[in-house]
């Protein structure tokens, strides 16, 4: 039997880096939340299975909630945080009894972690959204590579900053995005200077490593637009985020339109049947953590 309709959404949009620890889901919900602010019906999905980052990102309350398997048991309703609709695999263990700070999920015996990110996707009901923003984990591993061939993505955003380690990185990303036909809306220079007191802007990082990426977009074609986000002090009066990131929502908007999504896309060997694929963060946990302490590499003789 065909599995019901629980999404229709206008984009889903990547926000994506081949490299960690640039600031990629802080751009994400900015983005989500810039979008939502515009009067458009916007959902987050933090597909990040082992490092998943949304629940330290709303209020203590919000993250209380949660998240809830439907009565179908293959479905999950979303968090809310004002109008945003929210998912994280943070949320997940808190169903079968695991606490927030406790081990996330560990896909071992309950399929692969490609294969929950995409059924996790798939699955939530997410209504009816103009944009899904989806924050994708670093590398070009098997969670980015399975949500750019089954999450219909109409575009990405990626993210960088002035690091030449962090520019090689990012360009090996745009390059897998490339070989699945998905298109850059626009490319995002995080911590890319700080002002002083006195007024002085700063690069920490250097400067003028951003063209390798926006070469690397283009490839030969148009050049996505570049958005620059200054390193930003706690307590800051204002918000020098908002200006390019605005700008950033900007082009989302005036992207060519793409087609509407409609979810679940799953055969019907792929729906799951949540209880079943969270065991390992209860039943399955003890017989988990003992073959991780008895896990040993032996090291290679040196005498061959």
């Amino acid at each position: 039997m065909a599995a019901q309709i629980t999404a229709r959404i206008g984009r889903i949009v990547a926000v994506t880096s081949c490299k960690g620890g640039v600031g990629k889901s802080t751009v994400s919900f900015e983005l989500a939340k810039r979008l939502a602010a515009r009067g458009l019906r916007v959902g987050v999905f933090d597909a990040d299975v082992y490092g998943p980052s949304l629940p330290t990102q709303v209020p203590d309350d919000v993250s209380a909630r949660g998240v809830a398997a439907s009565a179908d048991g293959w479905t999950m309703e979303p968090a809310a945080h004002g109008s945003l609709a929210l998912m994280s695999f943070g949320w997940l263990g808190r169903l079968m009894g695991e606490s927030d700070d406790g081990e996330v999920i560990d896909p071992r015996g309950a399929g692969t972690a490609g294969e929950l990110s995409v059924q996790l996707l798939h699955t939530t009901a997410w209504g009816d959204l103009d944009y899904l923003v989806v924050d994708t984990p670093p590398g070009t591993g098997e969670i980015p590579r399975a949500l750019a061939a089954r999450a219909r993505f109409s575009g990405a955003v990626v993210v960088t900053t002035p690091s030449p380690l962090a520019i090689a990185d990012v360009v090996r990303g745009v390059a897998m995005l490339a070989k699945f036909d998905v298109p850059i809306l626009g490319v995002v220079e995080n911590m890319a200077t700080f002002t002083s007191d006195c007024g002085k802007v700063y690069h920490p990082f250097g400067r003028g490593q951003l063209d390798a990426v926006v070469d690397a977009v283009a490839r030969g074609g148009a050049a996505p637009e570049a958005f620059a986000l200054p390193i930003v002090a706690a307590g800051a009066p204002r918000d020098p985020l908002a200006a390019p990131l605005d700008r950033l929502v900007d082009a989302l908007e005036a992207a060519p339109p793409a087609e509407a999504v409609a979810l679940p896309q799953l055969l019907w060997h792929e729906r799951p049947h949540w209880p079943d694929k969270l065991f390992f963060a209860a039943k399955g946990k003890d017989r988990v953590m003992r073959g991780d302490r008895d896990f040993k590499i032996t090291p290679p003789r040196l005498d061959r």
